[in-house]
């Protein structure tokens, strides 16, 4: 449901609510430009086509939120800011933190923002996604996550298969969610573009990097697409992303179309290949 709210230049079209916390997507009217002609040629094609500035607002009544760093454009109200490994509180949440930071080389400290306010993350021209988690654990690619309810518990999972590191393209670490509550990712492609396919004892192979999340009854590694060399020289695919097991699998298929066209804008890419 869209909502316009009087004398602000957005209007909320889509809200989720959990206890004390609200969190809101916000899409901005179409740009007005500035007086650099190169970037009111960028604005007048984006708002051609139809694409719009989003910008993440949580609602917070005497509840918690944690973010990525970095993430906070501004905030109004009586809201504390603390920092939090994600991991827990008391010695024992530090001491996960430090460890999982010390592997992945990520920051250690995700901020978390307490009290009764409103919260406003920097805008962006991607999209956003919302997820309930019920006692559940998610495993996603490193850079999605965006924030979530403080009782959601936010680490670093190690991808075990060594090919999986080396050749998935997926690093090292991924991001695990654990809990209850709300999670809100930011995606590569449009909620609407992104697949939900789920695995009863079965095996999913992708050849790239385009599977989001996957729950915790799926393993992740990379291997051949064919068992023989003959087999996987005529396949022309090589490794390809393995999923197997019992579970669900988002992916979003249409990202490869996107980083084709990217390539397309810098000169570097046919996008019929």
């Amino acid at each position: 449901m869209t909502t316009a709210e009087n004398n602000l230049p957005f209007q909320i079209v889509h809200s989720v609510t959990r206890g004390g916390t609200t969190f809101e997507l916000l899409e901005y009217q179409p740009l007005a430009g500035s007086e650099t002609i190169a970037i009111a040629e960028q604005l007048h094609i984006l708002n051609k086509a139809g694409v719009r500035l989003r910008q993440l607002r949580i609602r917070l009544e005497k509840d918690g939120i944690r973010t990525e760093p970095g993430a906070l454009q501004f905030s109004k109200g009586r809201i504390e800011m603390e920092s939090s490994t994600g991991m827990g509180e008391g010695v024992g949440g530090l001491v996960k933190g430090a460890l999982a930071a010390a592997r992945t080389g990520e920051a250690m400290f995700k901020p978390l923002y307490s009290g009764t306010g409103e919260i406003y993350l920097e805008p962006t021209f991607g999209h956003y996604w919302f997820m309930q988690l019920n006692k559940q654990t998610l495993y996603a690619d490193q850079g999605l996550f965006c924030c979530s309810e403080n009782s959601v518990q936010v680490g670093a999972h190690k991808v075990e298969s060594f090919s999986a590191r080396v050749a998935g393209g997926e690093g090292r670490y991924q991001t695990k969610v654990t809990g209850t509550g709300i999670v809100v990712f930011r995606i590569p492609v449009p909620l609407s573009e992104v697949m939900e396919l789920t695995l009863q004892d079965e095996t999913l192979q992708v050849d790239g990097s385009f599977a989001l999340l996957r729950t915790s009854g799926v393993q992740f590694s990379v291997e051949k697409a064919s068992k023989t060399l003959v087999g996987a020289m005529t396949s022309g695919e090589g490794l390809l992303q393995t999923f197997r097991g019992t579970g669900r699998v988002w992916i979003a298929p249409t990202q490869s179309v996107y980083e084709r066209m990217m390539g397309i804008a810098a000169g570097t890419t046919n996008l019929t290949r």
